[in-house]
């Protein structure tokens, strides 16, 4: 897992959604969720922009190396 994805999976995890729930408040696919928090793709720009608004959160915080819960 890759420090993007692990961030929005602690994110999502604390929000209390399911990766099918943070995929219909961005608008993508679930199946992009699960590549992205399992390493296999980073996401685009635009991904990421959507997956921080869902998750309300500056796109700095995906992508910050600082632990995820204090970036906020």
């Amino acid at each position: 897992m890759n420090q993007v994805g692990r961030k929005i999976k602690e994110l999502r995890e604390s929000q209390g959604m399911t990766q099918i729930d943070l995929a219909h408040l961005a608008g993508v696919h679930n199946s992009l969720i699960s590549k992205i928090e399992s390493g296999h793709t980073v996401g685009s720009l635009q991904t990421l922009q959507k997956l921080a608004s869902a998750l309300v959160v500056p796109v700095s915080v995906l992508v910050s190396e600082g632990d995820s819960q204090s970036d906020m």
